[in-house]
């Protein structure tokens, strides 16, 4: 356990010392936020995070150093915190990650509500948990067949939900339930600190998330996944792989793939590499080992792009608005960052 936690530590360090060759902008903040808290969040990385904000602190923008401060502030908050112990007669929760069992409470959100005018694409945000294959996919069809989302809770008398999730059997996929209450891990300021809602009160990506952890065992059990895979136990239906390369294929073929998908309402997703080709991301504003939605295509004024969706609903390439997550790139640079598609459907 010592050696891992030196190892995160360091990485820590490394990751604040990559992005401190430039100005420290709010789009790093919230990578380094999350690669921080992505295996829950210990006491020695908090006390490295602090010294390396002080170490840089003339590097960053006033909107990251804003964000950044605010975000140690809460972790503060989390030292003294202790776990809710299960009550008799309520449902048993999905065990938070190891790191995080001291800092959260599994308790209802106040004011929740299922679905908060409707389902969207940008509803559903990941946070400290590395399931942002799970996440994309949830954003893929909120965005493509929000019916699916919908049609996935039912609400039962004594205010719990039964959700469903598909299973493959043979060629074909069936439906299971899983019933699940509204406890949802929070911290101490009552904020929920893995999936969550673009609105705060709006609880149908917590509940999506949580019935996952519930069926897999444990929170810890979800991180990392086949978001095609995820595609299909929210619809029911098949998920192919497009490889950006290989035999007959071809830039064309992959652009009006993707654009027929779109039009099509068929849930999409793209995986970026591994961290090993992490020098081909810098400055991009994208991140290596990480999944996104894929919301459409575009042609302008002769050139193709792709529109893409980050599932932390922020982080994105620089001069595409507001840091919504939401941006689109060159379909040239999406070839050369992704090396494949996941189309639903």
């Amino acid at each position: 356990m010592v050696d891992r936690i030196s190892q995160r530590v360091t990485r820590l360090q490394n990751d604040f010392k990559k992005v401190s060759a430039h100005k420290i902008s709010a789009a790093d903040v919230d990578a380094l936020i999350h690669r921080a808290k992505r295996d829950g969040f210990t006491e020695s990385e908090a006390k490295a995070m602090k010294q390396e904000i002080k170490r840089y602190e003339s590097s960053f923008t006033p909107g990251a150093k804003t964000k950044i401060d605010a975000f140690m502030k809460t972790v503060h908050k989390f030292t003294a915190f202790d776990v809710q112990k299960h009550q008799p007669g309520l449902l048993p929760d999905p065990s938070a990650l190891k790191g995080d069992q001291k800092l959260l409470n599994q308790m209802e959100v106040k004011g929740g509500q299922l679905f908060i005018s409707g389902v969207k694409g940008d509803d559903a945000e990941q946070q400290y948990l590395g399931d942002c294959y799970l996440m994309a996919a949830m954003s893929a069809v909120a965005h493509a067949s929000p019916k699916d989302i919908q049609d996935s809770f039912k609400k039962n008398k004594d205010g719990t939900y039964d959700v469903r999730i598909f299973v493959p059997k043979g060629e074909k996929f069936e439906p299971t339930w899983v019933t699940v209450d509204t406890d949802l891990p929070q911290d101490v300021s009552g904020k929920l600190n893995y999936a969550k809602g673009h609105d705060s009160k709006e609880l149908w990506p917590a509940l999506l998330e949580k019935a996952y952890a519930t069926k897999a065992g444990s929170y810890a059990k979800i991180e990392g996944g086949v978001p095609g895979d995820a595609m299909s136990a929210m619809t029911g239906k098949p998920s192919i792989a497009l490889p950006m390369k290989g035999p007959g294929v071809t830039p064309e073929g992959i652009f009006k793939a993707i654009t027929e998908g779109s039009n099509a309402g068929k849930p999409m997703t793209a995986a970026t590499k591994y961290e090993s080709a992490e020098a081909q991301y810098t400055n991009t504003g994208m991140y290596t080992d990480h999944t996104y939605t894929i919301f459409g295509t575009s042609v302008e004024k002769g050139e193709k792009f792709i529109q893409l969706r980050n599932p932390w609903g922020s982080g994105e390439p620089a001069k595409n608005g507001k840091d919504d997550g939401i941006f689109k790139i060159p379909f040239k640079q999406f070839l050369e960052l992704f090396p494949d598609v996941a189309i639903n459907g």
